[in-house]
């Protein structure tokens, strides 16, 4: 076979694997697309989440009472009574 003969079998060789890298290439690229797509999606969802909970964090600070919290905590411990049963007495 001449060397011409060899180059040209190379050249279809090499042609037709460089169309299938392509082709893959092309595959591989539309599947990675569609997980970025999710994967914003998922993002965008987690971001109005959190703006939702850092609303009601800010409202529950605002709204937040150490005295009636005490009162709260103060009522389930044994032994202890608050100051308007002692003084009915």
């Amino acid at each position: 076979m001449t060397e011409v003969l060899h180059a040209n079998i190379f050249f279809v060789i090499t042609s037709i694997a460089v169309v299938i890298f392509t082709v893959l290439i092309c595959v591989l690229l539309f599947y990675v697309i569609k997980i970025v797509k999710a994967v914003r999606r998922i993002v965008d969802r987690v971001e109005a989440g959190s703006e939702v909970l850092a609303e009601d964090l800010d409202h529950l600070r605002s709204s937040f009472n150490v005295a009636t919290l005490m009162q709260f905590v103060m009522r389930f411990v044994p032994g202890m009574k608050s100051k308007q049963t002692r003084n009915k007495k």
